[in-house]
């Protein structure tokens, strides 16, 4: 039987860990101070498809930036065809394609991203069911003094609408992220950050 030996420290190897441990703690300060360096926005969406919570997080100096929002999907109950709104949670990464100023000053910026998107609610004269798809965007925003941001985008969804049905799963398509593609949405977001 092999004689087990503690494992003793030496004093160099924990001033080692030590300094070790140090470092990785202050790149990751480095990182984190980075990220939440960069502006952000938070705010609200609205259109004749649904209204949101939007919130944006600028990246690589302010020439693109990641958005998320939360959604309430309530055509089809403005249209009198469903009694609760569907919901969807989208992301798009977005790229700002120009920039320029307003005549009084404001910063302008037109932009365009690919994003994804997936929810639960009901579709164009169907039932609830699990949304999914590949979303598109395409905008303008303008921002003001006092860090207020107002938007105006298109949003096309293609994708999957799958409902339950006499318990066979159905995957169509889902009309209502084609239908209501051209209605666009106006977005007010209070901008903080840099």
């Amino acid at each position: 039987m092999m004689k087990q030996v503690p494992h003793t420290w030496s004093s160099d190897m924990s001033e080692r860990r030590g300094l070790k441990t140090i470092l990785a703690f202050a790149v990751s300060l480095l990182a984190l101070s980075s990220v939440y360096a960069q502006p952000k926005s938070l705010g609200a969406s609205f259109s004749f498809s649904g209204f949101g919570l939007v919130y944006d997080h600028a990246l690589k100096n302010d020439m693109s930036f990641l958005e998320v929002s939360l959604k309430a999907e309530s055509a089809e109950g403005f249209l009198g065809r469903s009694v609760y709104p569907g919901v969807s949670v989208g992301f798009t990464w977005n790229l700002v394609i120009k920039e320029w100023l307003s005549r009084e000053g404001n910063p302008i910026r037109l932009f365009a991203g690919p994003g994804v998107i997936a929810g639960y609610g009901p579709d164009h004269k169907s039932m609830d069911g699990v949304i999914i798809g590949l979303k598109g965007c395409f905008g303008a925003e303008c921002s003001f003094a006092r860090n207020a941001v107002i938007s105006i985008s298109l949003a096309p969804v293609i994708g999957s609408h799958i409902v339950l049905k006499e318990g066979a799963l159905l995957m169509k398509y889902y009309r209502n992220g084609i239908q209501y593609a051209l209605v666009p949405e106006i977005g007010i977001k209070y901008r903080f950050g840099k």
